[in-house]
């Protein structure tokens, strides 16, 4: 699968989990949530970032 259609999927995850966010659930589900949300966000900007962007080595 190529990198733009992946950063497309984690985009795709974090409206549906923000759809659930608006939801009356309980807030142990809430955080659940919260954590999807954040780990596809992280998974997107990695799949849409420039190559040899990062700064860590």
């Amino acid at each position: 699968m190529r990198t733009e259609d992946i950063a497309n999927a984690f985009n795709a995850i974090v409206e549906e989990a923000q759809d659930l966010q608006a939801q009356n659930l309980p807030e142990d589900v809430q955080q659940k949530i919260k954590t999807i949300i954040s780990i596809a966000k992280h998974q997107n900007d990695v799949r849409k970032s420039a190559k040899g962007s990062c700064k860590a080595h």
